[in-house]
């Protein structure tokens, strides 16, 4: 089962830290050498600062036990925590395409040899950052979420790297508005699956990695299930499914041994470790039939 752990708190709270604190210096580099390149890679840095703190309270209030009245405990909060921070990006984006936007109307002046050592540095901070979060993020969406608040914030200083070095050569300005679209475009589709996924979670919907055909084919080859029917899947956070079914079998006295040999199929197979199964008997006119 993947569940974020108290390993993955210390994680998010140091790179929370670290992100914190070069988003102080990128700021104030991005409106003393007038880069929006620089300026859209402090705003993400922005963002993440309030990102990764709603993820870290989520991962905090997702660690405390389970009780009877919430017996998966606070774990969905994870999963509203990834929408926000969703919300949040989609707003970051607009902001940075409007401006890159705008100045590709007016190009201004950039003072690159200032913005060329400011992005360096936070490159570096975003590549150590996105190591730290690597493996965790595979473990909860929540996590994955402050990932790619990273992940666009590395985007970001190569792309001022880029153009940088384009505008301390060649004076050509324009570059640094096209770099900024650049990087508002790329985010594009890992928001947009960030977003649906946190959708699909909230929603209960099917688990996107777990198909309900292939499911239901695998309980009807279970030994001796005739039929499978009243299937239904959702997620509870992250990595955690849970599922329903009917099972028809012929004999109720093999109802034990089936409904072993189901569940033990379901997480083996699909991860699925919470599973309500009802196993009933085949009528005599369907023995018939």
């Amino acid at each position: 089962m993947h569940m974020v752990t108290r390993g993955d708190r210390k994680v998010l709270g140091f790179v929370l830290v670290l992100t914190a604190t070069y988003m102080v210096i990128e700021l104030i580099g991005g409106v003393l050498t007038n880069s929006l390149a620089l300026l859209s890679d402090a705003g993400h840095m922005v963002s993440d600062v309030g990102g990764l703190a709603i993820s870290l309270v989520a991962v905090t209030l997702a660690c405390r036990p389970p009780t009877p009245e919430r017996p998966f405990g606070l774990r969905r909060l994870e999963i509203l925590a990834a929408l926000i921070n969703g919300l949040v990006l989609v707003g970051i984006d607009v902001y940075i395409i409007y401006n890159a936007y705008l100045r590709l109307l007016a190009p201004q002046e950039v003072q690159s040899l200032g913005m060329l050592g400011i992005a360096s540095g936070g490159l570096v901070i975003n590549l150590i950052s996105v190591k730290i979060l690597s493996r965790a993020s595979k473990r909860s969406l929540n996590i994955r979420s402050a990932f790619i608040h990273v992940i666009a914030d590395a985007l970001g200083s190569v792309g001022a790297i880029a153009a940088g070095v384009i505008m301390f050569f060649t004076g050509f300005y324009l570059v640094d508005p096209l770099v900024g679209l650049l990087i508002g475009i790329l985010l594009i589709p890992s928001i947009w699956r960030l977003l649906k996924e946190s959708l699909n979670i909230l929603l209960e919907s099917c688990p996107i990695d777990v198909g309900v055909l292939q499911v239901k084919s695998e309980l009807r080859k279970v030994r001796r299930v005739k039929d499978a029917h009243d299937l239904h899947i959702w997620s509870i956070s992250s990595g955690i499914y849970s599922l329903s079914v009917h099972l028809v079998i012929e004999n109720m006295k093999h109802g034990t041994g089936v409904l072993k040999a189901a569940k033990s199929m379901l997480d083996e197979k699909f991860g699925i470790h919470h599973a309500t199964i009802q196993i009933e008997e085949l009528c005599e006119d369907e023995m018939i039939h």
